[in-house]
């Protein structure tokens, strides 16, 4: 499947976010999914309506969901 996420356009050196992720890296709790990998590529919508428009659903993303960089 995909996703799109929403970036804050004040997020510094958003291109460090592009491209492949293990999940079994950053989720807490991975489960079976560990073997998954996450592919984030740049997307030229530009707006969230833009992107509704197109089918796509949004789901707020939970700071529980992701392992501390700390």
């Amino acid at each position: 499947g995909s996703i799109i996420i929403e970036v804050d356009e004040n997020f510094p050196d958003f291109k460090r976010l592009l491209g492949a992720h293990k999940w079994s890296e950053f989720l807490v709790e991975p489960g079976d999914e560990s073997r998954f990998v996450s592919k984030v590529f740049y997307c030229t919508y530009n707006s969230d309506r833009d992107v509704q428009k197109k089918g796509w659903k949004r789901i707020d993303v939970e700071d529980k969901w992701f392992k501390s960089k700390a």
